[in-house]
Parts: structure tokens; sequence; C-alpha cells
């Protein structure tokens, strides 16, 4: 175990105070001898005694491992939570099993007092909230992990009641407690990659840091009220779809006022049937909808699924909660289409050479395995009935075999692959004769046609390989300059560098070092100890030197052992 990575681990009351609870959820759900394994329980001695009487819940017994990650994630509260909600979009990363579990995360996290919302909101506009409303609910509609959301009414001229919006309010302290989380997870996530070897192929650290990066985002409100003003002007006079409008003058970071609608849930049957809302029509249009997204704007809904699409009465589709969206640069759209042409054709080999072209396949991938693999893959598929292919199961089977041939695939590809996926869902619940393989077919050729038929398009390979030669032509003669004039100097060296190397060769000589420093501390208290066993020797001013000698001898010793240990301690290996 590696004992120097528990001194990473922030030392506050606070964060000892989470570890304690990470711990006893571990313990909980089954993963208890995981805790010493991490240095939890060795390494600080707070969370081992408030750990003594917690024991493992025998009803984890009958849960798979997949469902006891899931509910250890909702217990551990909104940072865990939307952890799980990103590891999900990342199929590349951890298996697909786990990947449909953890999509069934919800947050269920009770609300907060409607009189903290109010002050939330009075902190964060500057003003009461009987001054910006003329009426705020303080029963909210609905919580979630990062915020709620309340009714209210604006105010008109006439000092009457107005329109009616809906405020989500984030809650309170959340910064504090995202940032003491985030401290805890990548203290955890350095423990988990040094002393659990079989997580390092899942990259705990790095998981960390990307979701350190994604949770700023997504908790600042003023990001998702951009969203919806950007996801606005792309379906201006789209007489399909509605987007909700934003009230800036009563939004900011940690609050957020949207238009209210009296809307259906996507996913409730009955109520569409009662409001005469022919559900085949709407599920074709929501294939549509999420389709046009990817491959028109680039800008699309990453977690489109049935809570988050509302249908209003006139059959219009109402996206809300936008905090996390996916975006596609021409490029990624392009490579998209191309992917999904190869899927629609059964066609492998056209997956395997787009994902060379776009050089994310590792060099020493085996191609034609990878490519055995994906046309083995979609052949199985094609042999199914087209009603029967679920598109989330096929999509993640596809990422899985493009990662185990170290296929590098962009997150932002995974991101569109769990829209289609959750879109798909939606459409099955609609109308569950729809085949949305077949519904997507036309959209995707379509737009597929449309840009072979745009001369950028066709041109582009030749375009971007003119821009490289052009390039390389122009640093050429300053690079072959450089060279010929270290050349002539005799500075010309050449450097091969082999991964680790550095660090074995450092390693090794600091165990020389300690080891030569071991033995001349362990010769100094050999010798030390016979000076002081003879005695005598000769005086100085009168003192016999040899018990001097042997006094000054151990000392340095003693001095030299603590160097010794330190460097144990330091190396955290024994």
């Amino acid at each position: 175990m590696r004992i120097s990575t528990l001194f990473r681990i922030p030392q506050t009351v606070r964060n000892l105070q989470r570890l304690r609870e990470i711990a006893a959820v571990l313990v909980k759900y089954g993963w208890g001898d995981l805790v010493p394994r991490l240095g939890l329980v060795g390494g600080i001695e707070r969370v081992r005694r408030r750990l003594a009487g917690v024991t493992e819940d025998p009803a984890a017994e009958a849960l798979t491992t997949e469902q006891r990650i899931r509910m250890a994630f909702e217990e551990l509260g909104p940072t865990f939570i939307k952890l799980g909600q990103v590891l999900a979009t990342r199929p590349d990363l951890i298996p697909m099993s786990l990947v449909e579990e953890l999509r069934r995360l919800q947050d269920r996290v009770p609300p907060f007092p409607g009189e903290d919302a109010k002050r939330e909101i009075e902190r964060q506009l500057g003003r009461p909230v009987e001054e910006l409303f003329a009426r705020f609910d303080v029963t909210p509609l609905a919580a979630a992990s990062i915020a709620q959301v309340h009714r209210a009414t604006l105010k008109d001229g006439n000092g009457m009641d107005g329109t009616e919006v809906v405020v989500k309010v984030r809650r309170p302290n959340l910064e504090t407690q995202i940032a003491r989380d985030l401290d805890v997870l990548t203290s955890l996530a350095g423990l988990l990659e040094d002393n659990v070897p079989e997580s390092r192929q899942f990259s705990p650290r790095a998981i960390a840091e990307e979701f350190r990066r994604s949770i700023w985002r997504e908790i600042d409100l003023t990001k998702e009220a951009r969203n919806i003003e950007r996801f606005a002007r792309n379906f201006r006079g789209d007489r399909t779809v509605h987007v909700l409008r934003v009230y800036p003058e009563l939004s900011g970071k940690a609050v957020l006022t949207l238009e209210f609608i009296d809307g259906i849930k996507a996913s409730d049957v009955a109520a569409l049937e009662a409001a005469g809302i022919d559900r085949s029509d709407l599920a074709r249009r929501g294939v549509e909808f999420v389709i046009k997204q990817i491959f028109q704007h680039g800008f699309f809904h990453a977690d489109p699924h049935p809570g988050n699409i509302f249908v209003l009465r006139d059959g219009r589709i109402a996206p809300i909660d936008m905090g996390m969206m996916g975006q596609l640069d021409r490029d990624l759209r392009d490579a998209l289409l191309e992917l999904l042409v190869g899927v629609l054709l059964g066609d492998g080999g056209k997956i395997v050479a787009l994902f060379r072209r776009l050089e994310l396949v590792d060099e020493s991938a085996d191609l034609g395995a990878l490519r055995r693999d994906a046309q083995e893959m979609i052949d199985a598929y094609n042999e199914l009935p087209l009603e029967e292919v679920d598109i989330g199961v096929f999509i993640g089977e596809l990422f899985e075999v493009l990662a185990r041939h170290r296929v590098l695939v962009p997150p932002e590809l995974l991101l569109t692959g769990k829209a289609l996926a959750t879109v798909e869902g939606v459409a099955r619940i609609l109308d569950p004769r729809l085949d949305p393989m077949q519904a997507m077919r036309p959209l995707v050729l379509r737009s597929y046609l449309e840009r072979l038929a745009d001369p950028r398009f066709l041109a582009r390979d030749a375009i971007r390989a003119g821009e490289d030669t052009v390039t390389m032509l122009a640093t050429l003669p300053r690079e072959l300059t450089a060279i010929v004039t270290q050349l002539r100097s005799g500075r010309l060296s050449i450097r091969t560098e082999t991964d680790g190397y550095r660090h074995a060769e450092l390693e090794r000589a600091r165990s020389a070092n300690r080891l030569a420093l071991s033995l001349m501390v362990s010769a100094l208290l050999v010798g030390s100890s016979i000076l002081l066993a003879s005695g005598g020797g000769p005086t100085v001013l009168g003192i016999p030197a040899n018990p001097v000698l042997g006094v000054l001898g151990l000392l340095t010793a003693g001095g030299g052992y603590l160097i010794v240990a330190w460097g144990f301690l330091r190396s955290g290996r024994f």
C-alpha cells in the first residue's frame, strides 16, 4: 500500500466526516474490504473509530454489483449522483451493464425549505422576493440534487398578477459542498488507482478530473440560461417545438426564472391520450427532433429522458432542464453521419476506415480483428427484425467493441449515443409499434446525401492534406537548417524514452542512496557502541575521548536513522 497517498487526503474536520460517511456506505453495500485497501481505516484513526459499529446491509447481498453501485451513489448525495450520471455517458470507460444501471439514477433528494429558497433568491438578485414577484409559492414543484423549482407570478404594471413562471433555485451552500466532495473524490481516486490495481483500467484520476470540470459547468445556472437561448435560436420558426422563455433580469448564477408551461410529460401515455395527442405522430416527431439537433445544429440535449420532455396541449414538444448539453463541430457531425451510415448499411469496414482517418485507432491495434468484430456485431443485429433492435444496447455494444480495440471515441460522440438511445426509449413508450431504426434511417441518409452534395464535404480530405503539405513545406527548410547546424557543431543528440524509465531510474537511485545510508548508520552504531564499551582512550582536556566519540556517533546514527525512516515513508513502500 502506498502510505504517501494518505497524506494527500484533505485533513479538515468536514472532509474527515465526509470520508467517514463514504466509508460507511462502502461497508453497507458490501465493499468493506475496499476500505482498508484504500487506507481509510489504517490511515485515518477517526474514520476507523467511527466505523466500528457499521455493518453490511443484509439486503445488499441479493443485489447485483451494478445495483449496489447505483444505490451507493444515490445515498451519497448530489455530487455522487452527478458523477454516476456522467459515468453513464462513458461506455468506453465502464462496462455497458453498469452504464445501463447508472442511467436509472434518480435525484431522490428531499426538498429544502422554501424559506431557504427565498433567502437564496434574495442573496442572488439583491432584492426581497416580494418586490420581485407578485406571488411566490414556497412549496416546490420538484426537487433534484442541484436545485429545486418553485412556481411564481410576475408583477405587471397595474400591480395585478401577471405571467406565470417557474423559479429554479440552487441548493444553499451547494458550491461549498461540491468543493468538499471534489477534494475527497480526487483523493479517493488517487487512493483507488494507487492501491487497487484492478481499478487502473478505468483511470480513476482522469475520471475525477473530467467530472470536476463537468459539474462546475452544470451548477452555474447562467450557463443553462445561455443554452436555452441558443436552443431557441436554433428552433426559431419551427412550429413543432416550443422552447421556454428565459427572464434574464430575474436570473443569475444560482437562480433561473423561466416561462411556466402547462405541459404533459412525454411518458404520461394516459394524459396524452386524454388530451387527444397522436402518440404515433409524436414518437416520430420526437426522433426527428433529436436527429435535427445533432446533424443540423450540432447542439443537442444530452439528457432527453422522459421527465425532461414535455408536450403542450397543441402537440408541440417542449424540452426542459438544459444544464447538460452536447456539442458537435462540423467534422464530428460528418464523422457521426459516416458512422451511422456504416451501421445502417451494415458495413463494418466503413466504420473502421472512419476511425483510422480520424487517427483515433491505436497504432498497435489489430485492424483485421477490429473489422471482423465490428462486422460480426452489425451482422448479428441485421439478422434481427428491426422492431427487436434496441438502439441503446446496440450503440453500447458498438462502443464496447471500439474500446476493446483501443479506439479513442470522442466524449461528444458518446453523449450523442446516449441521446439517441434515450430518445429511442421515449419513442417506444409512446408507440410500441414504432421502429426507431426505421424512423432514423431516412433522416440520417438524407443528411448524409446533403453532405455529399456539398463540395466542401467531398474536398475536405484533399483540403486538409493540402494544408498539412503547405505547413510542412513552410517549416521544413528551417528545421533542416537547425539539424545541419547541430550536426556541424557536434551538438546533435538523439533521445529515446521508455514509459516509466525515468521514474524507475529515479526509484533505483533513491533505493541505492537509502541502502548506502542504512549501511553507514549501521556501521556508525556498531563503532559507537564499541567506543562506549571500551571506555578510556586518549584524553582531551582530561576527558576520555572514547565515550565522547561514542555518544556523538550514536547521536549522528540517530539522525541518519530518522532520515532513512523518512525516506521509507516518502517512498510509500516497505
